[in-house]
């Protein structure tokens, strides 16, 4: 655990010094369990790499694995954990990743424990590493004043589908209802208001409207891509037959 916690933090402190200046920085969700995957999101520009423990199958051994890798393409290393409980926090720090992402924040109470915790779990340099903190509850979105007052907290991510959930939307609709995008686009206002970082989960056709909105954190999933990249190969085949027919 020492050599982890002493390992080489250049790529979060740079990730934390763009979003301090105000810049777009990018973070993609790696979701499949790896380290490959992860070097080489690095190696194509990507300022750091979601290792995903909520939704994905990564285990704690596959964690060091990816975290390794991320190291080795100079990309910070992000987790977001099974739930954002204080011991997950001190366990994946000993994993060797950078800084956390932590979902289902509610108010100011949990919050404040939760960056004792990270402080702890990083005594000597909690201040270089990254901490996000989700805003995808209803009661997060009640709560932003208070949340955006925490020190130590380097970003705040919007997250649509979660809040969704929170406010007994459908989740089966192809786009979130207008309600949804109101409280989203209130939350993002607040927080850019505030002075704070803003994050967002993004697409393609939305990234450069929240860019506009003052969204500096953006985040996107590897499966979008690899969705994106195969229908366009897949039309231009289509169309390279019709022309050959």
């Amino acid at each position: 655990m020492t050599g982890f916690l002493q390992r080489n933090l250049a790529a979060s402190k740079k990730l934390k010094a763009k979003l301090a200046a105000g810049e777009v920085a990018t973070l993609i969700n790696s979701i499949h369990p790896s380290p490959s995957l992860v070097e080489r999101l690095g190696e194509h520009g990507f300022d750091a790499v979601l290792i995903d423990a909520e939704h994905g199958s990564v285990g704690r051994d596959g964690v060091e694995e990816m975290a390794r890798a991320a190291a080795l393409a100079g990309t910070a290393a992000i987790i977001r954990p099974e739930a954002s409980l204080p011991h997950l926090i001190t366990g994946y720090f000993g994993c060797g990743v950078d800084g956390f992402m932590l979902p289902i924040i509610r108010g100011p109470e949990q919050a404040r424990e939760l960056v004792k915790w990270f402080r702890f779990s990083a005594p000597n340099d909690h201040a270089d590493r990254v901490l996000i903190l989700m805003i995808e509850h209803i009661e997060a979105v009640e709560n932003l004043p208070a949340l955006l007052a925490i020190e130590g907290v380097d970003a705040y991510l919007v997250a649509p589908g979660d809040l969704a959930l929170s406010m007994g939307e459908d989740l089966t609709r192809a786009q979130p209802s207008q309600r949804v995008h109101a409280l989203m686009d209130q939350a993002i206002e607040t927080i850019v208001r505030s002075g704070k970082v803003c994050g967002m989960c993004v697409h393609f056709d939305t990234v450069e409207r929240f860019i506009g909105m003052g969204v500096r954190l953006l985040y996107i999933h590897t499966d979008h891509l690899l969705a994106r990249g195969a229908t366009e190969y897949f039309s231009k085949v289509a169309s390279g037959r019709r022309r050959a027919a």
